[in-house]
């Protein structure tokens, strides 16, 4: 089931962004303190965060208004329980999330991952999912790690 996240979700959803592999454990602080931001007031500036607890949680979403411009959202994650990845779940959540952000009138869904093979399932889920490649800045989160953006449109 597909709800949005309360503060007693924190921990597993730290969990699960570690051990879905889409950030290590030396990030789990990172997480955790986008999590406390969201309970503490980023959800009251329109940021969302949307779990799959289906047996406990088995997938999480955060994403948010981008500054500063038109109706533009930033998916800043979404991670699987590994053993659930491959069976429709992060799909399920994504199309969640552009079928609402359409219904508010938003105009495009922004995504930011990394040019490392470790994203390479990351991004080829991207373009399954009618994501577009839009830019590559290369060497972006460090150096030989380049920062790939795909965007799709809503509207």
């Amino acid at each position: 089931m597909i709800r949005s996240a309360e503060p007693s979700d924190t921990e597993a959803v730290v969990e699960l962004s570690v051990t879905s592999g889409m950030f290590g454990e030396d990030e789990a602080p990172f997480i955790a303190a986008m999590m406390a931001g969201y309970f503490g007031g980023a959800a009251d500036a329109g940021h969302r965060c949307l779990v799959d607890d289906t047996d406990g949680l088995q997938a999480v979403a955060y994403y948010q208004p981008k500054p500063a411009a038109d109706r533009v959202w930033d998916l800043t994650m979404i991670a699987v329980q590994p053993a659930r990845q491959g069976h429709g779940l992060g799909t399920a959540l994504l199309k969640h999330i552009e079928e609402e952000l359409r219904g508010d009138g938003q105009r495009l869904l922004l995504v930011e991952t990394s040019g490392t093979p470790q994203y390479d399932r990351a991004r080829a889920f991207y373009l399954r999912c009618g994501y577009e490649e839009e830019a590559r800045v290369r060497g972006y989160w460090a150096d030989g790690d380049d920062l790939v953006l795909f965007r799709k449109a809503l509207v």
